[in-house]
């Protein structure tokens, strides 16, 4: 009797287990289950005066039970997702329509859509791309330089302040308006200055970035530095004119308490130099002196004018404790344009407080 009782319960079990697994299987068949068509979506080109362009995603329902698109998220606001509003059912189709607003955005372009679904169906990320054909206007506005069959976004990359130990970079944006793929040509590349890629391939309506980098530690002076780059969009075609702008300073960052108490003290005998009334058709010349009022050697490290019609020469440019040296300034009157004399002299030194001291030349020509 014990025996049939326990063989019983022992059945009872493994029923009862097996009804559980049966049941899991059978919830775990009806279930939503989401296969996409297309979860990729290509615009190919689009041009930028058709105004907004239509796209769409599909997917099948393969499981056994309705699923429901809960939510949609765009990674810009220039791309937009409609849902199906009704649950998509086992077995069918449903589509989620895309758009893409290509104003003011000539160019490749790639943005995600991201879907979100009922029960335990995961999010989906989805991908848009395309080129965008801008319209003349915007070409204009974005790419303001005209190339040839390119369009530039600046003439002059300004790289501002660089240390003469360190390097800094900017960037030239480049657009190809034509019908081709171009590789452009850069040419009188100076030599603290690099540009990457050398070689790039830009299809038609597409964009391409240029990395410019400023090498402080390379350049050929302290304080302004200027130079023309060129840019083509293949070899023989006419080049444009780059320029590239910087400012080199002295890094004074590793001095050291006791380096700072012994640096050198730069001092000018007078921030205005007065030309005062002067002839216009001859030179005139004036002066003035630095002193050192600081401890170490004052380095002269350049003293400079960007101003045309002004030459500038020093006697010297290493100038020992209490010593000077006297700075000459000749102006050149027919050379000045509108004849005022109205200039600016930049003296770079090791004086780690005061790195650049500006002196100004002021004069009127006579008649004036």
């Amino acid at each position: 009797m014990n025996r049939a009782l326990a063989k019983y319960d022992k059945m009872k079990y493994k029923s009862t287990i097996l009804g559980m697994m049966l049941a899991a299987a059978g919830v775990a068949v009806a279930a939503p289950r989401v296969q996409w068509l297309n979860p990729d979506y290509d615009f190919g080109a689009i041009a930028e005066a058709d105004g907004v362009a239509q796209g769409e995603f599909r997917f099948v329902n393969t499981g056994d039970a309705p699923v429901s698109v809960t939510g949609v998220h765009t990674s810009c606001g220039c791309t937009t997702a409609q849902i199906p509003r009704e649950p998509v059912s086992p077995g069918d189709t449903a589509v989620i329509a895309v758009q893409y607003d290509p104003t003011g955005r000539p160019g490749k372009f790639e943005k995600k859509v991201t879907v979100n679904f009922s029960d335990d169906v995961p999010r989906t990320s989805l991908r848009v791309h395309g080129v965008v054909i801008g319209t003349t206007k915007t070409l204009q506005s974005r790419y303001p330089i005209d190339a040839g069959v390119m369009r530039i976004h600046s003439s002059v990359i300004p790289f501002g302040n660089v240390r003469n130990v360190a390097a800094k970079s900017d960037f030239l944006e480049v657009y190809n308006a034509s019908h081709d793929t171009i590789v452009p040509v850069w040419s009188n590349i100076p030599s603290y200055v690099s540009v990457a890629p050398l070689e790039n391939k830009i299809a038609p309506g597409q964009q391409a970035v240029y990395n410019l980098m400023f090498s402080g530690y390379k350049a050929p002076a302290y304080g302004l530095v200027t130079d023309s780059l060129f840019i083509a969009s293949g070899p023989g075609a006419e080049p444009v004119k780059v320029d590239v702008v910087g400012i080199v300073v002295e890094d004074f960052s590793r001095l050291s308490d006791a380096d700072r108490i012994n640096a050198p003290v730069i001092s000018v005998s007078d921030d205005r130099l007065d030309f005062g009334t002067f002839t216009p058709s001859a030179a005139v010349t004036n002066e003035f002196t630095i002193t050192n009022k600081g401890k170490n050697t004052l380095i002269l490290r350049r003293v400079y004018t960007a101003d045309k019609g002004i030459g500038v020469s020093v006697d010297k440019t290493e100038i020992k404790k209490g010593k000077q040296a006297k700075v000459t300034v000749t102006v050149t009157p027919e050379a000045l344009g509108d004849g005022v004399l109205n200039g600016r002299i930049s003296i770079i030194s090791n004086d780690p407080d005061h790195s650049n001291l500006t002196v100004r030349a002021v004069g009127l020509p006579e008649g004036f």
